[in-house]
């Protein structure tokens, strides 16, 4: 996964690079191209379908994260669906040119987005999605806009491929001083081995920000799911590392899932995130 730090051409958005929801992470590098669900808003829009999600946990840095996605269908082959994600972290430490500690302040980042999934053809949909992001320190803070646009396709032979760019529009300006869109160009294809066993492997070019490849395992019994991987990031060993998740299901007028999900991010930090989502 894209880790949050950027270069010093790059807005600090963090919330962009975060997977924001565990079905996301349970994928590592190919979650952004594949996870579908009204939560897709936020990864590749061409994968959302209706429902309702929500999911909280921590994420790099020690920050906390929570995000909420919603969608419905409109007619037999149109849907739309809208989110939002935020980060946040209080209690860092001001410091003045000495070190010597100053005062405390606070980190704020995120997104409100609304998006839509369409046929192409009969085998390959489309989506867009564009939305509002921001981003506080302390006093200083700005507003700025991100868009996504996505292709999903599922063969006969229950193969799933999908490709996104997301990240793409105008950082939030600070005192005049407007730095690069952390803009990713994210792809994954999964295929079924059998009844219960699904590979899954994809990767993340960033165009600030560190390229992410990896792949993993679907393991599905009965009402309940496992996944596994590892994720590589050529550039930046500290944000290589294994990923997993566990869901279940449960089915009465809908489809309630519980899911969580972890990733190594490095020898001090396992983020997680955990939620429910419902399918009706």
């Amino acid at each position: 996964m894209t880790s949050f730090a950027g270069d010093t051409g790059t807005a600090d958005l963090l919330v962009i690079s975060a997977p924001g929801f565990p079905s996301v992470m349970m994928m590592g590098p190919a979650g952004k191209a594949l996870a579908a669900g009204p939560e897709a808003v936020t990864g590749n829009p061409a994968m959302i379908v209706s429902g309702f999600t929500a999911a909280g946990g921590t994420w790099n840095l020690q920050t906390t994260g929570i995000s909420v996605a919603g969608g419905f269908s409109v007619g037999p082959d149109l849907s739309v669906s809208g989110g939002l994600t935020y980060l946040g972290r209080g209690g860092i430490l001001r410091r003045d040119e000495t070190g010597s500690v100053t005062g405390e302040y606070s980190f704020v980042s995120g997104t409100a987005l609304a998006g839509v999934s369409f046929p192409l053809t009969s085998w390959l949909r489309g989506g867009v999605s564009a939305g509002i992001s921001w981003e506080n320190i302390a006093e200083e803070g700005g507003t700025g806009l991100t868009c996504s646009a996505g292709l999903r396709t599922d063969l006969q032979n229950g193969m799933k491929a999908g490709i996104a760019i997301s990240g793409i529009g105008q950082a939030p300006s600070w005192n005049g001083i407007r730095k690069n869109m952390p803009a990713e160009v994210s792809a994954g294809v999964s295929y079924p081995f059998g009844s219960i066993l699904t590979g899954f492997a994809g990767g993340r070019i960033g165009f600030s920000t560190s390229d992410t490849y990896g792949g993993g395992l679907r393991i599905e019994y009965a009402d309940l799911a496992l996944s596994a991987g590892y994720g590589y990031a050529p550039d930046e060993d500290e944000i290589s590392g294994f990923f997993a998740g566990v869901q279940y299901s449960y089915i009465s007028n809908g489809t309630y899932t519980i899911e969580a999900a972890v990733s190594q991010r490095d020898d001090l930090s396992w983020p997680v995130f955990a939620g429910i989502s419902i399918s009706l």
